[in-house]
């Protein structure tokens, strides 16, 4: 794509620095999803969209609360993140499950075989280490799982979900600007400046 060198950021320019961005408010995640899905399909590079960090992070960041989502729309001060969608965020939350499993199966069996375990006890033990394995990540997959749920509640609260997409030309300006109005998104605008 002819427009790569707008996509990734820098040093220098930070993640903002000098580039135009459209921006969106989205009031379900499933909106949010879709526009993202349909930037993607047509050229924008995930490195292109990105989302604000957590409420308090922000709040510490610009120094006052922030009681609406749509007073950061504009501001270069807020932090941001990558954008991680609902499968990287489900896998994620199976790799936390799946490896602690593992990991406590073969503890399990290299205990067996080092003391020499009959089978049935051998069996026992790495079940056993196996089944602490599933319930200590599935703890952790359902805390992280809980605080996804309440940080996307916390933003439609304060007016919805925030979206910025990076863009390098008039024409991918014009190309996101559709695709965010199409999925629902609103207060739909660019800023930064103007393409010459």
């Amino acid at each position: 794509m002819p427009d790569k060198e707008h996509w990734e950021w820098s040093a220098e320019t930070g993640p903002r620095g000098n580039l135009r961005e459209a921006v969106a408010l989205f009031s379900t995640e499933d909106d949010l999803q879709a526009a993202v899905d349909d930037l993607e399909c047509h050229g924008f590079s995930n490195a292109a969209v990105s989302r604000p960090c957590a409420i308090d992070e922000i709040e510490r960041a610009v120094n006052h609360p922030v009681s609406s989502v749509q007073d950061l729309e504009d501001d270069a001060a807020v932090p941001r993140e990558a954008y991680i969608d609902k499968d990287s965020r489900t896998s994620g939350m199976m790799v936390m499950i799946v490896v602690p499993v593992y990991i406590l199966l073969l503890a399990g069996a290299g205990i067996a075989a080092g003391h020499g375990l009959e089978t049935w006890q051998a069996i026992v033990l790495t079940v056993g280490l196996g089944l602490i394995g599933m319930v200590g990540g599935g703890y952790y997959a359902m805390r992280m799982a809980r605080r996804s749920k309440d940080r996307l509640r916390e933003e439609q609260a304060r007016g919805g979900l925030l979206l910025w997409v990076r863009t390098g030309s008039r024409t991918q300006e014009d190309r996101a600007l559709e695709i965010l109005r199409r999925h629902a998104g609103r207060d739909v605008h660019l800023h930064g400046p103007a393409i010459h």
